[in-house]
């Protein structure tokens, strides 16, 4: 199959720090983190090819805050299509708040829904969800946080509403496999280095059969 997105298309990403990466201050518009690699790389390899790239990315957000800014960022844009980065917030804020797993796993699915909901109802745009990624063993402070849960709906609404799902938790796990001693990310298990930041953008780029 040939690569998913055509030459006149808009693209929206969103999600929270890990897309964002500067985009709203120093390296503005796109950030200097995967969506600048995955811009760089597709029109490397497809220079023929006009496409508007878009990044929404705030630092800190979560899939309510997403809800919240979802018509502005979005929706107004009138994407072709829409990536969507979000979770490890709700993750780490949820373990910390001490509520009941069970309370925050259905709040996390209901607003993430609506999003998606919207996304399918208000625009024609084609959806790509990304897995949450924590890698314990870089974890400095050791939060031990529970990513699995969370992407089990991930996994759960992609099928639902026909995204595409890019497997960055399996993809992540797998090169802390093979490469145990080097670190992909900024001592939190979260933060990727550049390195992080490249394998999110590969393995982005092989679900859209780059």
């Amino acid at each position: 199959m040939s690569f998913r997105i055509k030459s006149g298309e808009r693209f929206v990403f969103i999600g929270d720090s890990i897309t964002d990466c500067g985009r709203r201050m120093e390296f503005a518009p796109l950030g200097n983190g995967y969506v600048s690699m995955v811009v760089n790389l597709v029109t490397a390899k497809y220079p023929e090819r006009r496409i508007r790239w878009v990044n929404k990315g705030i630092s800190g957000d979560t899939v309510q805050g997403l809800v919240e800014r979802w018509t502005e960022d979005v929706v107004n844009e009138e994407p072709d299509w829409v990536s969507i980065a979000i979770g490890i917030n709700n993750v780490a804020r949820d373990k910390q708040s001490g509520r009941n797993l069970k309370e925050c796993l259905q709040d996390f699915r209901d607003s993430y829904k609506t999003i998606l909901e919207r996304t399918k109802t208000e625009t024609d745009a084609k959806i790509v969800m990304s897995e949450i990624f924590y890698l314990k063993e870089e974890d400095e402070i050791s939060r031990d946080l529970n990513v699995d849960a969370y992407n089990e709906i991930i996994h759960q609404l992609a099928t639902e509403h026909q995204a595409i799902l890019v497997p960055l938790q399996q993809t992540f796990k797998k090169a802390k496999t093979k490469r145990p001693d080097y670190s992909w990310t900024r001592g939190d298990g979260v933060h990727p280095l550049p390195t992080g930041h490249t394998l999110i953008a590969l393995t982005f780029l092989n679900a859209m059969k780059w």
